[in-house]
């Protein structure tokens, strides 16, 4: 009888967990990044690395969006990035451009063809940290 409630506990916890997944999150699977130096592009880098992939979204997910905004980024874009999202293993991915540009205040100003998004600014502290991490798979 004790083992019975017991299984039967342990079944009711496993529902619950599966209940409570968030099956609407989306993953980044991948980053294509992308150094424009004098207006000449170096070549493509490709970052798969779970624990990098996971900072980055990280750290992107402090930018202060402001969707439907017709900023442009002022010069030329230091990084342009790929990111590749996936919200479920059996559909496509979701892509999305990012034109990225440091400001001489050491934020990061950032462009995104995701309509949701649109024009973005990363503060000098977390844009230091992607920057670190970005040039980490250029040079």
């Amino acid at each position: 009888m004790k083992n019975l409630r017991s299984l039967l506990l342990l079944c009711l916890m496993g529902i619950l967990l599966v209940a409570c997944a968030n099956e609407d999150e989306i993953y980044l699977s991948r980053v294509d990044v992308l150094a424009v130096k004098d207006e000449a592009m170096e070549e493509e880098n490709m970052i798969i690395d779970l624990v990098t992939l996971d900072s980055i979204k990280s750290l992107l997910g402090e930018i202060r969006w402001e969707p439907n905004s017709d900023h442009e980024i002022e010069g030329s874009e230091d990084f342009i990035a790929t990111l590749f999202y996936t919200d479920n293993e059996d559909q496509h991915d979701q892509l999305y451009l990012y034109r990225m540009s440091f400001n001489s205040d050491g934020s990061l100003s950032i462009v995104s063809n995701n309509e949701e998004e649109g024009y973005g600014i990363l503060d000098e502290e977390y844009a230091e940290k992607l920057k670190t991490l970005l040039e980490g798979y250029i040079y």
